[in-house]
Parts: C-alpha cells; sequence; structure tokens
C-alpha cells in the first residue's frame, strides 16, 4: 500500500506555514499549533545514521550521485515498510537517476504535495535565512548544484539533501507524470486559504470542515507564528538567522530588489516563471 506523502518545495517557499496549518486542522481542531512541536513532517525519515545502517556501510565517501542512486531505495524499503501514512518534508528536487527511475518512488508515494513561490520573493527571503548578501542569494537561486549538508561542509548527522536551482527543483516535481501530484501556490495560500486547504483535504481523502479550516487559519497568522518565534524561539531556525518568520507577504520584491536584480532572476528562471504565471 502506497503510505508516503510528501511535502516538498524549494527552500523558502511556505512549506513549513502549510505544514503547520495541516497540524492544526488535522490533529488539533483548528486550535494554535507549538511551532515547536510540529508533527506532520516534523521528523526526517533519513538521517546520517538510519542510511549507513540501511546500506550496512558509511555513506560518507559517497558521490552526491551515488547518494541519490541509494536514497531512492532507502525511501522504497521505507516506504514498503509504512503500516501507516507518513508525511515527508523534503527540499530535494526528484532527480532522475536512470531513465526509468526517479528519486521519489511512486510505487510507495501516496500523494506529493509541492509548494511553489514566486522566486523574486524567495530572494530576500533566501538571504536573510542564509545570512548572505541578496546577490549570493540570487546566485544560489540560479546553482544546479544547490545541496544542503553537503559534504564540503563537513560530514553531518543529515544525509545532503541535493536542492538545485529553484526552475529545476520545480520542474523536477511538475514533470514527475508517475506522482499523483498537488501543486500549491504560496501566492494562493495567501489570497484564499480556506479554499486551497478545503482542495489539498480533498485530494488527501480526509474530511473537509470549512469552520475548522477557518479557525486554523486564523490561529495561525503570519503575525501571530512571529509572536510564538519571537517568545519560544523555533528549532528549524539556523543559529545564524535571527528570525525564520520574516514577512509573510507575496510580492516585496518590488520594494527590495534592485532592476539589475530583478533581470538577473528573470534571465535564469524566466521559462518556469510563465508557466507558473509569475
Amino acid at each position: 500500500m502506497k503510505r508516503l506523502i510528501w511535502i516538498s518545495s524549494y527552500p523558502k517557499s511556505g512549506n513549513t506555514w502549510l505544514r503547520i496549518l495541516l497540524d492544526s486542522v488535522l490533529l488539533y481542531d483548528g486550535n494554535s499549533v507549538d511551532i515547536n512541536q510540529i508533527k506532520t513532517a516534523g521528523r526526517r525519515i533519513i538521517n546520517r545514521q538510519s542510511f549507513d545502517q540501511f546500506l550496512e556501510f558509511e555513506s560518507g565517501e559517497l558521490t552526491p550521485e551515488e547518494i541519490i542512486f541509494y536514497k531512492q531505495k532507502y525511501y522504497l524499503d521505507y516506504g514498503l515498510k509504512a503500516t501507516e501514512d507518513v508525511y515527508v518534508k523534503t527540499h530535494e528536487a526528484n532527480w532522475k537517476i536512470n531513465n526509468k527511475l526517479c528519486l521519489i518512488p511512486e510505487e510507495v508515494t501516496k500523494l506529493s504535495i509541492y509548494m511553489v513561490r514566486n522566486p523574486l520573493d524567495i530572494v530576500t527571503s533566501l538571504a536573510t535565512y542564509f545570512n548572505v548578501s541578496t546577490d549570493e542569494a540570487i546566485e544560489v537561486l540560479a546553482n544546479p548544484d544547490y545541496t544542503l549538508f553537503g559534504h564540503d561542509q563537513g560530514i553531518r548527522q543529515n544525509v545532503p539533501v541535493k536542492v538545485g536551482d529553484w526552475s529545476s527543483n520545480v520542474s523536477s516535481w511538475l514533470n514527475s507524470k508517475e506522482l499523483p501530484l498537488v501543486l500549491i501556490k504560496y501566492e494562493d495560500l495567501l489570497d484564499k486559504p480556506v479554499e486551497v486547504l478545503s482542495t489539498l483535504l480533498q485530494r488527501m481523502n480526509k474530511p473537509v470542515n470549512h469552520k475548522l479550516i477557518s479557525k486554523a487559519v486564523e490561529s495561525h497568522r503570519f503575525e501571530r507564528l512571529a509572536n510564538q518565534e519571537v517568545s519560544n524561539g523555533f528549532i528549524e531556525r539556523p543559529r545564524k538567522t535571527d528570525k525564520f518568520f520574516r514577512k509573510g507577504k507575496s510580492e516585496s520584491w518590488k520594494e527590495e530588489l534592485s532592476t539589475a536584480q530583478i533581470d538577473q532572476v528573470l534571465k535564469t528562471h524566466h521559462k518556469v516563471m510563465t508557466q507558473l504565471g509569475y
């Protein structure tokens, strides 16, 4: 039986906000969720220890291509052994391994939920998140080899996550015809959250209660999440970042980016942006 439900996105695209909203709707009757106790995809199903145990050898010397190859086998094995639905958060692109396989195994995938956001808005959010300049963030957005927890940063508890550039990341999921996909635009979740969440719950074969969904949305307005972070911190925030919940708006790029910076993003990502109506 297919048990894995992927909640995927390029970094800083609303993945965390969506997981919090799903937590509230599915587990807390629309009430406020502790941002440090997110249960929907709240833990990684793969880490260095579990990966090495699965492989029966240490993974630290594997090449990026080999890591993706063995990760596919790990996810397949994990999904086949799952006895209930498992939500999995990832920023990794659905990389092709060969002409027949992709990283995300369709045999055990119940649903893939992809959050997408205008890359022009991602830029400054990413710059703040990684404490780099705006121009450096634009370079990250265009880097086909961009990897989280890469071995070049030392062998860590987390297994490397090859994110890739924004366009490739988005396209890898949207073009995965074998996977049942729900595409959610960050901007739509901002503008019409009850409608978006209702449609998602229908695709998940979950009951739709508009009153409960409205309550969950109200309980997790951006200001309330930001206040929680100020009061209690946020375990998913990198140490070098002042705050995780920055603005929670769309089209901030119009005031934050220069004409040259806008042109650079458009030059690199205009094809996929056009496909998505950005």
